[in-house]
């Protein structure tokens, strides 16, 4: 158990910021490094690190004239909830002094119980790296920790914290803090709109905001392009489906056209994070690149959650949600035009576009009955198109533009 908690200190070892040394400079540049949220202890080949799943690699070098001393200190502290463990200090290394001149690639693939034979860029063997101290938490909260991880072969959910401090010799300490949040995000529950198919739920709105609750996650694009969410949305047809996901495998409102696949949903990047993205947990059914839902009519939808480990990525499906749009009347008289059904449209957008006490408000009250022309101008000169409307209704609920005042006439 000892070689895991040895590995996690190995990833952090050579994460150090430039440090200048003698008449030379210590530097570390991260080539790569995949961010992923499960990592399976039997994914782990101590015995041979080309067996490990390629997680970083970083390289290290000293430009010195002469090699440089240099000593490093490693503390590994645990905030796992499940385990009842808040900042424990679960294992201390020291090394002794080595040196060091010139530059290293280290990945997760060099990490096994041969890590001494590590060589330069230029073929040289690095020599010298041994353990002068080394302490592990207590044997009864150490054998504790090990029967969470064997019994679930994954690193339990929780912080796991890495101070390090470099000690060369001719210069001041240097000290580095990391924490890496292990989620195993496998939970996926759906939230609105919805429910079982005996709920017979019904909504009002021809562009819902899907809901979802789940841990959240992170993943790097290059390494995952296919992590995050997606969804399916297609109507459900007691006359020719026997079952929810019989109508959620058949002909889809989206993706559309349907490729019998998941409706991949964009992911945000993450502040300050080189190519690394995250994902919200709602999504808005699009105004336009899909088949509209109809009133009358009974959908179903679902949602894949993929994520990065060290096997790969994996996907977990939530449960399936049942929903239906009540017909709310057919063709009305206004004035000397008939406008139909699709008018509504234009309700539905102004519905996303204000609070729905507000819309209730107004459209159960003095404006009941009303429906709209199709005329919509915006800043009182630019007349819209529902094309144009759709899009800035996007726009708002995506906190990219905020509405001053909305006028109806």
């Amino acid at each position: 158990m000892k070689t895991i908690i040895m590995l996690l200190a190995c990833i952090f070892t050579f994460a150090l910021s430039p440090l200048s040394a003698q008449t030379g400079e210590l530097r570390l540049s991260t080539n790569y490094f995949n961010n992923l949220e499960v990592f399976y202890i039997t994914d782990f080949d101590f015995d041979n690190g080309m067996n490990n799943p390629d997680i970083f690699e970083y390289s290290l070098s000293y430009s010195g004239g002469t090699p440089i001393d240099i000593s490093i200190e490693f503390k590994i502290i645990a905030n796992i909830p499940s385990l009842g463990l808040d900042n424990r200090q679960i294992a201390y290394i020291l090394t002794r002094p080595f040196a060091f001149k010139g530059e290293v690639s280290i990945s997760t693939q060099d990490l096994d119980l041969n890590m001494d034979h590590l060589y330069y860029t230029d073929g040289r063997e690095l020599t010298g790296i041994r353990i002068e101290e080394s302490e592990f938490m207590p044997a009864e909260e150490f054998a504790n920790l090990q029967t969470v991880i064997l019994s679930g072969s994954k690193l339990p959910a929780g912080d796991y914290i890495f101070d390090f401090t470099v000690e060369p010799e001719g210069a001041a300490p240097l000290s580095e803090h990391m924490v890496v949040s292990v989620a195993n995000p496998s939970t996926l529950d759906l939230v609105a709109p919805g429910g079982m198919l005996e709920d017979n739920f019904e909504i009002y709105s021809l562009y819902p905001l899907f809901q979802w609750e789940s841990i959240d996650f992170m993943w790097t694009g290059l390494n995952c392009p296919e992590c995050g969410y997606s969804i399916r949305v297609s109507e459900y047809d007691p006359m020719l489906h026997s079952a929810i996901d019989e109508a959620l495998n058949d002909q889809s409102n989206l993706p559309y056209p349907d490729d019998g696949l998941f409706f991949q949903l964009d992911g945000d990047p993450v502040a300050g994070g080189a190519d690394l993205y995250t994902a919200e947990n709602s999504f808005l059914f699009p105004f336009t690149d899909a088949k509209p839902l109809e009133e009358g009519k009974t959908y179903v939808w679902q949602v894949h959650k993929t994520f990065p480990t060290t096997s790969g990525s994996e996907t977990v499906e939530s449960g399936i949600f049942v929903f239906t749009l009540p017909a709310m009347g057919g063709e009305e008289e206004s004035g000397e035009t008939t406008q139909s059904g699709g008018s509504n449209v234009y309700l539905q957008i102004l519905e996303q576009m204000i609070d729905a006490d507000t819309f209730n408000q107004f459209f159960s009250g003095e404006l009941e009955g009303y429906l709209p022309t199709g005329v919509v101008t915006l800043n009182e000169t630019q007349q819209l198109t529902q094309d144009q409307l759709s899009a800035i209704a996007g726009q708002l609920l995506a906190g990219q533009i905020t509405i001053k005042s909305i006028g109806i006439e």
